[in-house]
C-alpha cells in the first residue's frame, strides 16, 4: 500500500508534468494520440476537471468540516463536457487551470490533519469514500494518461 507522503508526491509531479507542456508545438498538443482517442489538449482538460470536481465536491468540503457533496458521474458525459472545455480555451490557459486546480488541491490535501487523512467519508450518494483510495485512485488515473502523452510524444 502506498503511503500518503509517496502518494502527495506523485499527485503534485502533474504540475512540472504540465508546466513542460507549454513548449509543445500546437500540431503536438492538438493531434490525436492514437486514431480515434484524445489529444493532449483533451486530456489536460480531462484531468483538470475531474481535479476541480474533487476539489470542490469533497476535498475542500473535508478540510472545512462539510459534508461531501460527491456524487456519482456519468463519466462518458463529463469527459465528453472535459474535451470540449480543452477545445474552448487555448493552451497556456488551460495549462495555467490545470496546474493552478491541481496545486490547490495538493495544498489542501497537504494541510489536512492525520485524523482528516485516516477518517471514513460518506460521499453526496451515500458510498463510503477515503482520501487515500481517491489518492491512490487518482495517481494511477494520471499516470495511465501521462505515459500517454510521454509515449506519443516520444514518437
Amino acid at each position: 500500500m502506498n503511503t500518503y507522503s509517496g502518494l502527495l508526491s506523485t499527485f503534485q509531479s502533474l504540475i512540472p508534468f504540465a508546466n513542460s507542456l507549454r513548449s509543445l508545438p500546437e500540431e503536438v498538443w492538438s493531434a490525436p494520440l492514437k486514431p480515434d482517442k484524445w489529444s493532449t489538449r483533451s486530456v489536460i482538460g480531462h484531468i483538470m476537471l475531474w481535479d476541480r470536481h474533487f476539489l470542490q465536491e469533497a476535498i475542500r468540503p473535508i478540510a472545512e468540516g462539510r459534508p461531501l457533496t460527491l456524487r456519482h458521474s456519468d463519466f462518458d458525459t463529463f469527459n465528453r463536457h472535459a474535451a470540449a472545455y480543452a477545445e474552448s480555451i487555448n493552451k497556456e490557459q488551460l495549462l495555467a487551470e490545470c496546474m493552478s486546480v491541481r496545486e490547490e488541491l495538493w495544498k489542501l490535501l497537504i494541510s489536512l490533519s492525520e485524523e482528516k487523512l485516516e477518517m471514513d467519508y460518506t460521499d453526496g450518494d451515500g458510498n463510503p469514500f477515503t482520501i487515500h483510495h481517491y489518492l491512490d485512485d487518482f495517481v494511477s488515473h494520471d499516470r495511465h494518461h501521462l505515459d500517454e502523452i510521454d509515449r506519443f510524444i516520444a514518437g
